[in-house]
């Protein structure tokens, strides 16, 4: 669908006509985890029929509860979506005990309550999320992993997302093009869990119990956000040029 057309459509009347929303959280709810006003101010007027849908993959579900609880928004554990911890769960789904992590110590200690064994080297698996403090030498322990046959499970595809004065913040995708340059990934069985895939679309509408149709995606990502919802057939606003001034026209 051409951004012009996203542009283009009169967000009131989609949202007046849908059964239920998702939303995406950087760049859209929040920046650096601080809710903006006037997305705060949706969240609360459609708080029972909403969920979080995001490729956040440094938080966990009740970190995101409490940034929420703070603006008066009651959104239970299960309607926060969050791609680092799908990515965890399909790990231990697929029975694979043994994980190299790259990502933030709260999602290593969420993978060792699942049941995963955090590990170095020798891993089944490496579960690929955004760590603000990734270091070289856990970059070449992944890689090796990798070369010794371990499958990767990517959290989300995104390089970068906006941060506060629209500063760049590296994201999953980053230091997954750093492993690709290292190693021959052709050769690693590889998943990548967050939006655009239409499984975490399907998911969230199942949760908040609508169906894709009757739903509206409102996210700031062509490429994820738009994408996945375009996938499931899926209404989708774009939250354009700024959550401030979108969120804004709604009120």
């Amino acid at each position: 669908m051409p951004l012009e057309e996203l542009r283009s459509r009169d967000p009131k009347s989609l949202i007046k006509s849908a059964d239920g929303f998702l939303l995406d959280w950087d760049g859209c709810c929040a920046i650096d985890n601080l809710l903006v006003p006037e997305a705060a101010a949706f969240l609360r007027a459609h708080q029972k029929r909403l969920a979080i849908v995001s490729n956040n993959s440094t938080h966990t579900p009740d970190e995101m509860r409490a940034i929420l609880d703070k603006s008066g928004i009651e959104l239970p554990p299960e309607r926060i979506l969050l791609a680092g911890m799908f990515a965890i769960r399909r790990a231990r789904d697929l029975g694979l005990k043994r994980a190299m992590i790259i990502g933030s110590p709260a999602m290593k200690a969420l993978a060792q309550r699942s049941g995963i064994e955090v590990v170095r080297e020798e891993a089944q698996v490496v579960i690929l999320m955004r760590d603000t403090r990734v270091t070289y030498a856990a970059l070449e322990r992944a890689a090796n992993c990798l070369a010794g046959g371990a499958k990767l499970i990517v959290a989300n595809p995104d390089g970068s997302h906006r941060g506060a004065n629209a500063r760049i913040r590296l994201e999953t995708g980053a230091f997954h093009a750093a492993l690709e340059a290292a190693v021959d990934l052709s050769r690693a069985e590889t998943e990548i869990i967050g939006k655009p895939s239409e499984g975490f679309f399907r998911e969230a509408c199942r949760i908040i119990g609508t169906s894709p149709h009757r739903t509206v995606m409102l996210g700031d990502n062509p490429d994820t956000d738009i994408e996945g919802a375009i996938r499931v057939g899926m209404p989708c606003l774009l939250v354009a040029p700024s959550p401030q001034e979108f969120f804004a026209r709604l009120i």
